[in-house]
């Protein structure tokens, strides 16, 4: 049996010593850019901030690691009668497991407030266990509590109570309370939402 040679045509050959041509150029630039000593202690400590750097980001996200999202962030506009209100006690409670919690703030000038994520750190994460969180949000109305949300959150990734969709509510406390089953359990709720 022969064999066969395959040769490129020349102008692919050409090509391929151009580019080896430039590949030799680049590294003795670069070799003979750090030869000096102090190049050679500014590379050293721009390579160990670099890591430490990226140390720190990788500690951050180690300490997260098992954390689920009891509750997503929220941002509600409060209204009644359509109209922004100012100044209301909105009350935001969850049980998850052991842990019961409730934090609080009042809307603004524009009805509007805002309530940070909730994550706590449990086993569900990494063993089999069913997640299941309860939440609730009321406002306080003239001493009353008006309950406008109403939960039981299945899923500990964040935004899951609305399949992904980011809680960003709108509240009629007027409204009538409306049940929605397309999320898994059933949600209680006075608010619209945008992809509704």
């Amino acid at each position: 049996m022969t064999e066969e040679k395959f040769l490129l045509p020349i102008d692919y050959r050409t090509s391929i010593m151009n580019i080896e041509s430039t590949k030799r150029k680049i590294i003795s630039a670069f070799r003979s850019k750090f030869r000096k000593p102090w190049d050679h202690m500014i590379t050293l400590c721009l390579s160990a901030l670099i890591f430490s750097i990226s140390s720190m980001v990788e500690a951050m996200s180690i300490f997260d690691a098992g954390k689920a999202y009891v509750f997503s962030p929220v941002r509600l506009s409060i209204t009644l009668d359509s109209k922004p209100v100012e100044g209301l006690k909105v009350i935001r409670r969850w049980s998850w497991n052991e842990d019961k919690g409730e934090d609080y703030a009042f809307t603004d000038s524009e009805g509007l407030v805002e309530l940070p994520e909730i994550r706590r750190r449990g086993v569900t994460q990494f063993f089999p266990a069913e997640f299941v969180a309860a939440q609730q949000i009321v406002v306080v109305v003239d001493g009353s509590e008006d309950r406008i949300w109403s939960f039981s959150k299945r899923s500990p990734d964040i935004n899951s109570e609305l399949e992904g969709t980011p809680l960003d509510l709108t509240c009629e406390l007027k409204g009538d309370e409306k049940m929605y089953r397309d999320f898994g359990p059933a949600l209680f709720t006075k608010c619209t939402w945008s992809d509704q």
